[in-house]
C-alpha cells in the first residue's frame, strides 16, 4: 500500500476511535470533576512576534472551554512566519486538563493533531561536543496523539496513548554528504509508538502552578510495523517543584530531567538539548545524542493579573549512553522573559544567552 494512503487510512481509523471514546468519556467523568464545571469560556490571543529560529510571525491562538457543558476544551493555533514556518495545532480534551487537575476521574481523553513546517531547521551532528554551523534545510511533520488517562487518586495519574509522527526532511543529505549520509531520519519517515506515563502531581494548576510537585515517569515504545520505520524505546524521569517565595505573585520553579533512548531512532526523536524547551541560549536541536540530563530554575514574578516576568537558568548536556553520565562539560544559558496570562493559557517570550550567542523564543505555556 502507498505510504500516503496508509497514513490517511490510519488517521481515519484513529479519528473514528476518538469519536467513539468521546461519547463514552463524557459520561465517565466522576462527580469530583463535574462539581468543578465551569461556565463557557473563550480565550483568544493574536500572535505578532519574532523568534530567532523562525523569524517574524503572525497568527492566532483560541481556546474554548465547556461549550457543550461536558467540561471539554478545544484549542486551536494558526501561525506562519517570515522564515517559512507554518504551524497548525488542533487539540481536544475531555475533561479539560486544567478542570480535572487535583481531582479523581475515571477517564480522560486528549487528542492533538499538529502540522509544523520549517524551511530552516538545524542539524549539528551527534554528541555533546558537536560544532556549531549554519547549515539549514526544510523539515515538516504531521503528528497525531491520542491519550487516555485515569486518576487513581487526586495525586496519582496514569496515562496511555498512541502517537504517530510523519516527518519529511528535504535536501538533508545535500548539505554535507560526508556528515549526514548515515544519519537516520533523512527523507520521509513514519514513526509510531505507544506511550505509558505515571505521575505524582500535587500542583494547584497545570497552566500556572504556584505550589506543589510533579514527578513523572514516561516510557515510549516505538514499534517497527507496517507503516512505521523505526524501532526504539525512550525513557524519561522528570521532577518539578513549585514554591511560593513571598506571596503567590513570586514563584520559584525548579526542573530536573533525564532521558534515554534505546534502539535506532531518527535524529529528531533523540534526546535533544537546545531551543525553546531546554537550553534557551542555544539554537534549536543544538546537541543531540542517546541520553540527556538537564536542570532549570525560574523565578516567576506576576506583577499584574495579565502579565509577569521570568528570570531563568538552563543547564544540561547529552551523552552517548547512561553509563557516561557526568556533571562535567554541561552547557549553560541564562536569560529573562515576559509572560502574558490571557486566562486559559500562558504566552511566553524569552531571551536566552549562552557562549554561542543570544536567542529569542516565543511559544505557549511555561517551559515546565
Amino acid at each position: 500500500m502507498n505510504p500516503d494512503r496508509r497514513w490517511k487510512l490510519l488517521l481515519i481509523v484513529v479519528l473514528l476511535c476518538f469519536f467513539i471514546n468521546v461519547s463514552n468519556s463524557a459520561n465517565a467523568s466522576n462527580s469530583d470533576v463535574n462539581e468543578q464545571e465551569t461556565e463557557r469560556k473563550l480565550s483568544v490571543f493574536p500572535i505578532l512576534m519574532y523568534d530567532s529560529d523562525i523569524g517574524l510571525g503572525l497568527g492566532c491562538k483560541c481556546v474554548i472551554k465547556n461549550n457543550f457543558k461536558n467540561n471539554e476544551s478545544f484549542d486551536l493555533i494558526l501561525f506562519g512566519s517570515t522564515k517559512g514556518e507554518q504551524w497548525f495545532v488542533f487539540s481536544f480534551s475531555i475533561p479539560d486538563f486544567e478542570i480535572r487537575q487535583g481531582t479523581r476521574y475515571s477517564l480522560a481523553l486528549d487528542l492533538k493533531l499538529e502540522y509544523d513546517k520549517f524551511l530552516k531547521s538545524n542539524f549539528f551532528g551527534f554528541g555533546n561536543n558537536s560544532k556549531d554551523n549554519d547549515w539549514q534545510f526544510p523539515k515538516e511533520f504531521t503528528k497525531l496523539e491520542l491519550t487516555l488517562g485515569h486518576a487513581f487518586t487526586e495525586r496519582i495519574i496514569g496515562e496511555a496513548g498512541l502517537f504517530f509522527n510523519h516527518t519529511s526532511v528535504y535536501t538533508y543529505k545535500d548539505i554535507n554528504p560526508e556528515m549526514t549520509s548515515n544519519i537516520p531520519g533523512a527523507g520521509e519517515n513514519l514513526t509510531s509508538y505507544l506511550t505509558v506515563r505515571l505521575r505524582w502531581d500535587t500542583r494547584n494548576s497545570q497552566i500556572h502552578p504556584h505550589k506543589g510537585w510533579k514527578i513523572g515517569l514516561n516510557s515510549d515504545f516505538a514499534l517497527k510495523s507496517p507503516g512505521s520505520d523505526y524501532n526504539f524505546n525512550r525513557y524519561q524521569l522528570e521532577v518539578n517543584k513549585y514554591q511560593k517565595l513571598f506571596t503567590s505573585a513570586h514563584i520559584l520553579a525548579v526542573r530536573l530531567l533525564t532521558q534515554h533512548i534505546e534502539g535506532i531512532a531518527p535524529y529528531y526523536e533523540h534526546s535533544i538539548f537546545g531551543g525553546t524547551w531546554t537550553g534557551r541560549g542555544f539554537k534549536a536541536d543544538r546537541f543531540i545524542d542517546k541520553s540527556m540530563s538537564l536542570a532549570s530554575i525560574e523565578y516567576r514574578y506576576q506583577f499584574h493579573k495579565w502579565i509577569g516576568s521570568v528570570f531563568f537558568i538552563d543547564s544540561g548536556r547529552v551523552y552517548p549512553s547512561l553509563q557516561k553520565l557526568t556533571l562535567q562539560n554541561w552547557h549553560n544559558s541564562f536569560g529573562a522573559g515576559l509572560r502574558i496570562y490571557p486566562g486559559d493559557f500562558v504566552v511566553r517570550f524569552d531571551i536566552g544567552i549562552s557562549n554561542e550567542g543570544t536567542r529569542l523564543f516565543f511559544n505557549f505555556g511555561h517551559v515546565f
